[in-house]
């Protein structure tokens, strides 16, 4: 799933043109309705080529520009708005500034309000100005598409357009370590708290636990939603409601972020690389006061500039920030910096490291060379991202595909085996997350497999290993650890979960009574196979089948496992004795038909016990072995 952000000045028809596109109006406050402008995040979604899409609307008045930035962190695309019949405005500007800090993947810019428009040179006279303003940016290269949303004039482009954009935008990754940065709470009569963002670096599931970080409260998942769809499992890049048991909602903010337990660590003191706005008047520098803004989070901050005095507009430098409160952040995770008074948006940049644990020596080389290092990517959460991507691999090739020299790089992976956030398979290596996910799955698949096959003792292990998808390695671990850990029971090809047991309706033991004693009167001329799935049902007799109670030997022929022992005994003994066996000895001996009596010795063949030798069959091993 993918979310669209929209972008752009006041009143150039953000909202108004979400609701055509998606006909549901995102702006969900009374006072909102009623100055006709859009104040905190909308929300609305919309089908693309069979996919729903997510869509923030962000406010684009200046008063409003920090909930603008709670709105964007986490988007895929952003839709930027701008009326033709105005142009590029202040907050044109400053939203483009803030998304280009972002480096949002993809952007497409709407030309709005053309039904406005009279003069055609007008119109070029400001799609010239808009490809202007976008040179330079991450925007550079991105469509602009005249739109008016009341006639309807361009919508179908823009959402082709839409489309195929984010056809190129890849499936956000699974890291195994789900966070969701809260954007909005409330609670309803019957469910309690409930927090909206958009979920990152993992799956959610219901009834996984979660922690609130910043702060000390735990809970449980207790529902899961996407726009309007009830969920088992959310996936990373959706927009989720989280219905949130044992958290209280008065206890919630935005800015937390509710994450799987123990992984988020909050933090007063994060590395940075920053980048300074080239058109700002003033540099940045030491030990000033700024606003920061990262995920859904706003905190007020004080800067520590490394390596030098200040940094002056349009260059990039080191900062390591000293935070007001503690926030939840992780490495790479990108943040805007604002200044208080008069508030402007004055550049942004990259977190290095959320845990640095002290204040660094601001001039001293190796607190500078510390900053390059991790310019450069931690290593050990390179390969991490890169195991996650590219699936269980090679170590070799794992260390080709991150970039790293294998001699280092064979370091850092020991050290990710060894703290247990990658595993060893042998050949391969897989992250953690990847092989507690295939548990999971695994453990699914066998319970729908029970829910729909009750009667059968299990699934077949080959089966489950194609539907998974799994290589022969990571399955293979996955079973013998669970099969270790008594949550799974390995019966020859069968795997089944420990609880399942396969019980008989009144009705269907008494059929299963009435085969059992036909099949030991019959003796060796026993009913076909199609009449024993007559008496007591198809699904009842593979049960008996897979329980050993009985013993097709072939497409027709089929015993009780007492009658049929009580067969290959009386063959295998006159083997023994005679040292060979013919189709018209064996029907002698048995007193049955030759068809039996075939098909008897063909399934003491299938068994390896005989060998056919003309007309008569003789012994394939040693009989002391094979009886």
């Amino acid at each position: 799933m993918h979310v669209i952000g929209t972008a752009g000045h006041v009143d150039h028809g953000k909202s108004t043109l979400v609701q055509a596109l998606t006909g549901i109006d995102p702006d969900r406050l009374a006072e909102e309705k009623a100055r006709e402008m859009t104040i905190d995040l909308g929300f609305a979604w919309m089908i693309l080529d069979g996919e729903e899409v997510g869509i923030v609307d962000v406010p684009g008045h200046r008063d409003f520009i920090e909930n603008m930035l709670a709105g964007v962190g986490g988007i895929d695309l952003a839709l930027f708005v701008i009326a033709a019949d105005e142009g590029v405005m202040p907050q044109t500007r400053e939203h483009l500034a803030i998304l280009d800090l972002f480096a949002v993947q993809k952007g497409i810019i709407a030309l709005t309000k053309i039904d406005l428009i009279d003069d055609p040179d007008w119109l070029e006279l400001v799609t010239l100005e808009t490809s202007e303003l976008l040179q330079g940016t991450v925007f550079a290269d991105s469509p602009i598409i005249p739109v008016s949303a009341r006639t309807g004039e361009g919508l179908g482009r823009l959402r082709e357009c839409l489309d195929e954009s984010l056809r190129e935008i890849e499936t956000r990754v699974d890291l195994g370590r789900p966070r969701l940065p809260i954007d909005r709470i409330f609670s309803l009569p019957g469910f309690g708290t409930i927090a909206t963002g958009t979920l990152l670096d993992g799956s959610f599931q219901i009834g996984a636990e979660v922690e609130i970080v910043p702060g000390h409260s735990y809970g449980r998942i207790r529902g899961l939603q996407t726009h309007k769809t009830k969920l088992e499992t959310a996936h990373p890049g959706s927009r989720v409601a989280v219905n949130l048991s044992g958290i209280d909602r008065d206890t919630l903010h935005r800015g937390q972020v509710v994450a799987a337990g123990g992984f988020l660590k909050s933090t007063k003191l994060i590395d940075t690389q920053y980048r300074h706005l080239p058109d700002i008047d003033t540099s940045l520098h030491h030990n000033i006061e700024v606003k920061l803004f990262t995920g859904t989070t706003e905190i007020v901050a004080r800067t520590r500039i490394i390596g030098s005095e200040s940094i002056a507009p349009g260059e990039i430098g080191w900062v390591q920030f000293v935070l007001s409160e503690p926030i939840a952040v992780v490495h790479d995770d990108r943040f805007i910096l604002r200044r208080p008074s008069p508030g402007a948006t004055i550049g942004g940049g990259v977190v290095l490291d959320a845990h640095p644990g002290r204040r660094h020596r601001r001039f001293r080389p190796e607190s500078v060379e510390r900053f390059h290092s991790l310019a450069q990517g931690d290593p050990q959460e390179l390969l991490l991202n890169t195991l996650a991507r590219v699936g269980p691999v090679q170590a070799k090739v794992l260390l080709e595909k991150a970039g790293l020299p294998e001699k280092g790089g064979q370091t850092y992976l020991r050290n990710l085996i060894d703290s247990g956030q990658v595993i060893d398979l042998g050949k391969t290596v897989a992250a953690a997350s990847t092989i507690e996910r295939i548990s999971e799955h695994m453990m699914d698949a066998l319970a729908q497999f029970h829910k729909g096959e009750p009667l059968r003792a299990g699934m077949e292990r080959e089966t489950l290993r194609n539907q998974l998808q799994a290589s022969p390695q990571v399955f293979n671990h996955v079973r013998e650890t669970l099969v270790e850990d008594g949550k799974l029971v390995e019966a020859g090809t069968l795997l089944r979960l420990p609880e399942h047991r396969i019980e008989f309706t009144a009705e269907q033991k008494q059929s299963i009574d009435e085969l059992l004693i036909k099949l030991e009167e019959s003796g060796v001329q026993s009913p076909s196979a199609k009449e024993c799935k007559a008496i007591v049902g198809e699904e009842v007799y593979f049960a008996l089948v897979e329980q050993d109670k009985l013993k097709p030997i072939s497409e027709d022929i089929v015993y009780s496992t007492t009658t049929y022992k009580q067969l290959v005994a009386q063959l295998t003994q006159y083997l023994h004795d005679h040292g060979s066996i013919s189709a018209g000895e064996a029907r002698d001996l048995l007193d049955t038909s030759r068809k039996y009596a075939i098909a008897l010795l063909e399934h003491l063949d299938e068994l390896h016990i005989t060998r056919r030798s003309g007309d008569t069959r003789l012994p394939a091993k040693p009989l002391s072995k094979s009886i």
